[in-house]
């Protein structure tokens, strides 16, 4: 089979990259490369210069592709706007070259941020959807024009994972290297809120599991980790993993919004939009939290990596890249 992937310069992209170009059922990979190849550089794969509003240059290379893997997405912006247009219009772009191609199967990278946060239990598939951010709100709005645009002959699988850690994260790994130098800001008791979480190379297991589901339609599941996790959890487990202790300092939720704001007003007058801003923090005090039921039954997933192992990996990829 030939694959065409986009976001195969970014984290969960170029981990399953990586997957397809030693898989022995993909032939050719098909990468869509905006500027730098990042961790593609070297790799056996063709490059395909463009983004994800290049029409003519997409049309033109899906010409031999079975399968399309769209993974590629924006997570920080200011405006609604601009959420939309790299995710929804952007998938939809995509979406319809391939129903010109004649192109049958898609797996598209959704998130649990566009079903919401859960409500003392994990949300699954059924539950009504109920984004709280810009982002949660622009994944909901591709997710349903997938399903308004989408024709019935395709086999279209839509996976939400929730936060993903693993090597190359650089935005949990902020999180690690603060408790190395001995501080661990807890949001909360450090029990609650409770959080689902999962390591890279599950997500990537869940998107080829998700490429071999032929049925007609559309097919959406949540992929999660081997737990229900908290902070107090993962700050054991990197305690002992780097055999370092650090001081948890655990935020009061209404403290968590004023520094994000803070943060965020200091950053506009330099014309930035900070990783930690108002939208953030509004998602960092509320319970993130799904299922992978669904998913375990039809697609056969199940995570390979426990909590433990997946973060003592992640830790000593950082410790050797120099990163920690």
């Amino acid at each position: 089979m030939n694959a065409f992937v986009t976001g195969g310069t970014g984290f969960i992209g170029s981990h399953l990259v990586d997957s397809l170009i030693d898989h022995p059922d993909y032939d050719k990979i098909k990468c869509l490369v905006r500027s730098s190849e990042k961790w593609l550089d070297g790799k056996k794969y063709e490059k395909i210069n463009g983004h994800l509003h290049s029409i003519n240059v997409i049309d033109k290379a899906l010409d031999d592709v079975d399968v399309i893997f769209h993974i590629a997405a924006i997570v920080k912006a200011p405006t609604q706007a601009e959420f939309n247009y790299a995710n929804v219009e952007a998938t939809e772009n995509l979406l319809r070259l391939a129903m010109k191609k004649g192109i049958k199967k898609m797996v598209i990278l959704s998130s649990l941020a566009a079903a919401g946060p859960s409500e003392g239990r994990p949300k699954t598939e059924s539950d009504r959807m109920n984004p709280v951010s810009m982002y949660g709100e622009s994944k909901k709005r591709m997710e349903e024009m997938v399903k308004e645009v989408a024709t019935d002959d395709m086999s279209i699988t839509i996976l939400r994972p929730p936060a993903v850690y693993g090597p190359r994260e650089d935005q949990i790994y902020t999180l690690f290297k603060m408790m190395k130098f001995g501080v661990a800001p807890i949001v909360g008791d450090g029990n609650h809120p409770e959080l689902s979480i999962v390591y890279v190379k599950d997500v990537v297991l869940a998107i080829l599991k998700a490429a071999e589901q032929k049925e007609k339609g559309i097919h959406t599941y949540f992929i999660s980790g081997d737990k229900v996790a908290n902070w107090n959890m993962i700050r054991n487990i990197v305690t002992t993993v780097l055999d370092k202790k650090n001081i948890p300092i655990k935020l009061n939720p209404k403290w968590v919004k004023k520094i994000a704001a803070t943060v965020e007003t200091t950053a506009s007058f330099f014309g930035l939009y900070p990783v930690i801003n108002r939208e953030k923090a509004n998602e960092m005090i509320l319970e993130w939290t799904c299922s992978h039921e669904k998913a375990t039954r039809e697609l056969d997933y199940q995570p390979e990596y426990s909590l433990e192992e997946g973060i003592s990996r992640t830790l000593r990829w950082y410790k050797k890249h120099g990163w920690l």
